[in-house]
């Protein structure tokens, strides 16, 4: 079994678009202990994808498929598998899930064929998958990520953080939410610096005042719903509210786990909630 871990994009800015269509980021993610299980049995041939959760595909469509289906082009193999995946990281909420179940079944299988991989070597095969693969690579909590978010570079910070989670029962397209990014949105830029020092000085304030998701208000154009949610949220929360990625699900960074649970306790009743620690 390998698990596959979440994340949230603590800071996200649009820096330009290129010639490919894809768009440049300035990112900040950050690992959380919130994780999808991926199980992996040998089969004499082909690939199956065993997962129940609603909107995730079966066959070639699935990025574990693709994963899978990558490897053994690239080394031509023989042997198939069958893939079992128990999701609790909801689809379309902007929480990496996909990319994390990709990166995790590069690892299993990288085990289960006896390929004997490097890091380096999964790594360029995760890029090849998509763009936020190559982050569940990559060793640290938290990294800063450039380019189309694949240029990674780990930051260490030494402490974990508190996190609430919120999950809308709404699904967002990452695809659609990117092209409708208008190109005036990539003109004013924020400071990915000022919210690295408020982190490494764990200042919940400056945390709070120089967090920042460009695609919020694009989101929030193609799903009025979510814009409303977060301010109802916002008006019960003592914590700022950002909505992670694409959309759909918000997160704050409380104090403590005190803290963090007295928001949870306060809100559960309206919103699917979750508390979990920064990897």
């Amino acid at each position: 079994m390998v698990r596959a871990p979440a994340k949230i994009n603590l800071f996200l800015e649009i820096t330009g678009k290129r010639a490919d269509g894809y768009h440049n980021l300035e990112t900040l993610f950050l690992k959380i202990a919130f994780y999808d299980q991926l199980y992996f049995y040998k089969r004499k041939e082909g690939i199956e994808i065993d997962c129940h959760a609603r909107c995730v595909p079966n066959d070639r469509f699935n990025i574990v498929y693709q994963a899978a289906d990558l490897l053994r082009r690239e080394f031509k193999l023989k042997q198939g598998v069958k893939i079992r995946i128990v999701k609790r990281i909801p689809v379309g909420a902007g929480l990496g899930g996909g990319s994390s179940d990709a990166a995790a079944a590069l690892k299993g299988l990288n085990n289960l064929w006896n390929l004997e991989l490097s890091r380096k070597t999964l790594f360029n095969l995760a890029r090849r998958l998509g763009a936020d693969v190559p982050l569940f690579f990559s060793e640290a909590s938290l990294a800063l990520g450039r380019g189309i978010g694949d240029e990674l570079s780990s930051i260490d910070l030494g402490r974990k953080f508190w996190i609430v989670l919120f999950f809308p029962d709404v699904f967002v397209s990452t695809k659609q939410v990117y092209e409708s990014v208008p190109v005036c949105l990539t003109n004013k830029k924020n400071n990915v610096k000022l919210l690295i020092y408020a982190l490494k000085m764990y200042n919940l304030e400056l945390i709070e005042k120089y967090s920042f998701n460009r695609l919020e208000d694009v989101t929030f154009r193609l799903h009025n719903c979510l814009l409303k949610i977060k301010q109802k949220i916002s008006a019960r929360s003592p914590r700022a509210v950002l909505m992670s990625g694409s959309g759909a699900a918000f997160f704050l960074i409380a104090k403590d786990r005190k803290e963090a649970m007295q928001i949870r306790n306060r809100l559960q009743d309206n919103y699917q909630v979750m508390v979990v620690r920064s990897l």
